[in-house]
């Protein structure tokens, strides 16, 4: 089945990351560590680099996280965590608003799956990559190309300064606990009703809360 398959290749894509690594083997030795046909990698291919887990690069390969567009920049390294989280708390609350007006009920699926996988998580970087899907999942929701750009590369920065932040304050737990699942759940129904206003105040408040966290303002 392809869901069954698509769960091996992202377990594949942890085991990746585990090792400090971002590209995945060229297809053939791909399909081969999986057992699938190269038209079925393909597909799955497919709908990862779709939802933002991949990206692929003619001649170069396929690598781990959104696709890289400004991190050659030497004046990324200088992002601060507070940069970042600012970022995202002028950014990410308008996505979702936008969410709750445009989401299909596919979108809506899509979001529910990552709610339910994250509550099973059995680790720090399972639940992390399920967070950065479900984030995702909203602002591709938005049916806005330019915006979903906008997100995927605040999405590449993030790994330079924030991803080592929630590591530090974390540590090998499974994610920031359970309030921080319910704050996701909550943003989610606001997208399902189509209150775009209870979406971005929501959205705005996990943010809040997480930067609470990571900076021990709980």
């Amino acid at each position: 089945m392809i869901k069954d398959d698509l769960v091996r290749l992202r377990a594949l894509l942890d085991q990746t990351v585990e090792r400090g690594e971002d590209r995945l083997p060229p297809e053939p030795k791909l399909s081969d560590e999986l057992g699938i046909s190269r038209g079925r990698l393909r597909t799955l291919l497919k709908r990862l680099e779709s939802e933002g887990e991949i990206w692929r690069h003619v001649g170069k390969g396929t690598f781990v996280g959104p696709r890289k567009l400004i991190d050659s920049n030497p004046v990324a390294v200088s992002f601060s965590v507070d940069d970042i989280l600012q970022a995202r708390t002028a950014l990410e609350p308008q996505l979702a608003a936008l969410a709750a007006i445009h989401s299909t009920p596919e979108d809506v699926a899509e979001m529910d799956a990552c709610l339910a996988e994250m509550k099973l998580a059995p680790s720090m970087l399972h639940w992390k990559r399920l967070d950065e899907r479900l984030h995702r999942a909203i602002a591709q929701a938005t049916r806005n190309n330019l915006l979903l750009t906008l997100y995927d590369t605040l999405r590449t920065q993030m790994k330079f300064t924030l991803d080592s932040r929630i590591d530090q304050v974390f540590g090998a737990e499974p994610g920031p606990k359970a309030d921080t699942d319910s704050e996701h759940a909550q943003v989610v129904d606001a997208i399902r009703r189509h209150d775009p206003v209870g979406a971005e105040t929501l959205m705005r408040e996990h943010l809040f809360q997480l930067r609470g966290k990571l900076f021990g303002l709980r």
